[in-house]
C-alpha cells in the first residue's frame, strides 16, 4: 500500500531537557520534501512500524527564539520542538521521526 502524500519528517539535532520520561524539549529539523510539521502531529521513529511497540510522541509546542512560536515547522527549517508521550526514551539526537497519521475513530481528547 503506498501513498503519494507527502510523509512529515523531523530530525532531532539537540536534546535540551528530558523533564521525564514523558516530555522532551530537543532542537530538531523538519527534513520532509513536502510537508510541514504542526502542533498536534504523532511521531514515531521513522525506520519503526506502528506495530514495533515504539510509544508515540505528540508535538506540543514549536517556537525559536526571537521569533516566537510557530503554527507549523517548514521544510529545511529548525526549531524547539516539545515532545510529550508515554515513553519518550527513543527520542535522542540524530533521531529520525515521522509523521504518523490520526488513527481512525479516535478521539482527539476534547471535551464535548
Amino acid at each position: 500500500m503506498s501513498s503519494t502524500e507527502p510523509v512529515g519528517l523531523l530530525r532531532v539535532v539537540i536534546m535540551y531537557e528530558r523533564p521525564s520520561a514523558h516530555q522532551v524539549v530537543c532542537h530538531a529539523r523538519c527534513i520532509s520534501p513536502g510537508r510541514s510539521v504542526f502542533p498536534g502531529d504523532s511521531l514515531l521513529p521513522a525506520d519503526d512500524s506502528p506495530e514495533d511497540g515504539a510509544f508515540p510522541a505528540r508535538v506540543l509546542r514549536i517556537y525559536r527564539e526571537p521569533y516566537g512560536e510557530f503554527t507549523e515547522l517548514t521544510p529545511g527549517w529548525s526549531a524547539v520542538v516539545e515532545l510529550e508521550g508515554t515513553n519518550l526514551s527513543w527520542v535522542q539526537p540524530m533521531a529520525k521521526l515521522r509523521v504518523v497519521p490520526p488513527t481512525a475513530g479516535t478521539d482527539q481528547e476534547q471535551a464535548v
